[in-house]
C-alpha cells in the first residue's frame, strides 16, 4: 500500500508543474448537438480564440479518433489550436460529445499553416474526397481522421486525410488536399 501512495505522489509531483501551465481560456459548454460541423466548430473556435488573444491565428484544426468526420462533415471530437504570438501561447478549443473546453498554455502550437481567408473548411466535400479514394477503408470500418498541416519550407496548408480503426493499424492511405482551394494534391498508398 505505501509503494501505490508513493507512486501517485510521484505522478502528482510530476505532472501538477504542467496542470499549473495550462489555464481556462473560456467556460465550459454543452454544445447543442454533439456532432459539429467542420465549418461551424471553426467559428465558434475563432470566436473563443480572439476573445482569449485578438492576435491569434489558427494553428491546427482535425478531429481525434474518438470522433471521426461523418458524410455531413460533422465530429463528436474536435481539436482546434489557435497561437498568439504576441503572448507566446496557444489555445486548444475541443470538442468530445457534446462538451467544449479551451485551455490556454505557454509556447507554441507547432508550425502554423498559410491559411488564406475563406479556406476549406467543407466537412462534407472532404469527406467527399476520403470517401472517394478510401472507400474501401470505410466498408473496412476505418473512420475519416482529418487534420491541417504546412509544409517546413513554406508552411504551405493541406488537409491530411487519413483512415482510422479501433485496434487496428491506420489504413495504409493518406490524401494531401489543398487547404485554401481544395484540389487533391496527392493519393499517396503504402
Amino acid at each position: 500500500m505505501p509503494t501505490i501512495a508513493f507512486l501517485l505522489a510521484g505522478l502528482l509531483v510530476a505532472v501538477a508543474p504542467s496542470l499549473a501551465l495550462a489555464q481556462e481560456a473560456c467556460k465550459p459548454a454543452t454544445l447543442k448537438n454533439p456532432a459539429v460541423k467542420l465549418d461551424e466548430i471553426y467559428r465558434v473556435a475563432e470566436g473563443h480564440a480572439k476573445a482569449w488573444k485578438s492576435d491569434a491565428v489558427a494553428a491546427r484544426i482535425g478531429n481525434t479518433t474518438l470522433g471521426p468526420l461523418m458524410p455531413d462533415g460533422s465530429s463528436q471530437a474536435w481539436v482546434v489550436n489557435f497561437v498568439s504570438a504576441s503572448a507566446n501561447a496557444y489555445v486548444s478549443i475541443t470538442t468530445f460529445r457534446g462538451q467544449l473546453t479551451c485551455w490556454a498554455e505557454a509556447g507554441q502550437a507547432g508550425r502554423v499553416p498559410d491559411l488564406k481567408p475563406g479556406f476549406v473548411l467543407d466537412g462534407a466535400a472532404l469527406y467527399a474526397i476520403a470517401k472517394q479514394h478510401g472507400e474501401q477503408a470505410i466498408a473496412g470500418g476505418y473512420g475519416v481522421m482529418l487534420g491541417t498541416a504546412a509544409a517546413p519550407s513554406n508552411r504551405h496548408a493541406t488537409w491530411n486525410i487519413n483512415f482510422s480503426k479501433e485496434g487496428a493499424k491506420d489504413a495504409p492511405l493518406t490524401i494531401i488536399v489543398d487547404a485554401n482551394t481544395g484540389k487533391v494534391e496527392s493519393v499517396m498508398r503504402r
